[in-house]
């Protein structure tokens, strides 16, 4: 196939390789592929999938697209990585915050150039969101493949069969018999098809949430939907928008983490872990994006 690239100039700090390790969870994520130093991924623009390749090069991310895509195309991936990857925001004060903290100031060093890798998709990250409620990590991955192969799209790219997150029309009418038989809750079908519902009838988007002008009445918004809640409103917010103050209260990963690094001493004095954030404003996400590589190692 006849491809083309475009640039993306990135700002400092920036590290492709702490972005790729981040990224890479084996065979458990469906909706991209990594090889060598390439992420590879196909997204929606007017129903048509739009497969590409991101590799780093010179100080510069390189978008790989076949030849065939037009520029409203072109510039439409750009501005999608950009936000995938948080471009645009200046991360230097974060470090500067982090760096004043004996207890996380070695995060600075261990991650440095670390973005918050998003989800720009409101519907993926709200429907991710309801997968992985009260199960374990590798459990929800496993759901999301079964949803995403069967209801999802997918285009052949660079060797790669790339599947795109299903879109709310495909999920308002789900087959519960279909899911039940592949370990989907009952009440998870449900939630999946409130927030498809949400999307298309009831005229939520990201935009739509963007327009919104304040962190609470948009979290209201979000938790008006029946089966999301705070911890998924939040989430959202954090991976969509990357809200600073979309903080996941009740996460066991952040808790466990903040036990690690031991600003609290019990997992479950929210008080504490209310109050420790109150010292990281306007960085609160990042800072449990950083507290959640951690986990890592």
């Amino acid at each position: 196939m006849v491809t083309q690239t475009i640039t993306v100039p990135i700002p400092a700090p920036f590290d492709f390789d702490q972005c790729h390790f981040f990224l890479d969870r084996g065979y458990d994520e469906c909706l991209y592929q990594l090889d060598e130093q390439k992420v590879h991924r196909a997204i929606a623009y007017e129903d048509v999938l739009l497969p590409f390749s991101v590799m780093y090069n010179n100080n510069q991310l390189i978008i790989e697209t076949p030849k065939t895509l037009n520029e409203e195309q072109l510039e439409f991936i750009k501005e999608y990585v950009e936000d995938w990857f948080d471009l645009k925001r200046d991360i230097q004060p974060f470090y500067d915050l982090l760096g004043s903290k004996p207890k996380l100031k070695s995060l600075v060093g261990k991650y440095h150039g670390l973005r918050l890798i998003g989800i720009p998709d409101l519907f993926e990250a709200m429907c991710w969101s309801v997968i992985g409620q009260q199960i374990n990590l590798t459990f929800a991955f496993k759901l999301k493949r079964t949803l995403v192969e069967l209801y999802g799209k997918s285009i052949e790219w660079n060797g790669h069969k790339l599947f795109h997150f299903p879109n709310p029309e495909a999920l308002v009418d789900l087959d519960e018999e279909t899911l039940r038989a592949n370990q989907f809750s009952r009440g998870k079908i449900q939630y999946l098809k409130n927030v498809a519902l949400a999307f298309t009838q009831n005229g939520l988007s990201k935009k739509s949430i963007s327009d919104i002008p304040d962190f609470e009445s948009r979290q209201n918004r979000l938790t008006e939907i029946k089966g999301i809640g705070i911890w998924s409103a939040n989430y959202a917010l954090m991976k969509t928008l990357h809200q600073p103050e979309a903080i996941p209260f009740g996460d066991t990963g952040l808790t466990q983490s903040l036990f690690n690094h031991q600003i609290i001493s019990d997992r479950k004095d929210e008080v504490a872990i209310r109050k420790f954030f109150k010292t990281v404003k306007t960085w609160e996400a990042y800072t449990v994006f950083y507290l959640w590589r951690s986990l890592a190692g």
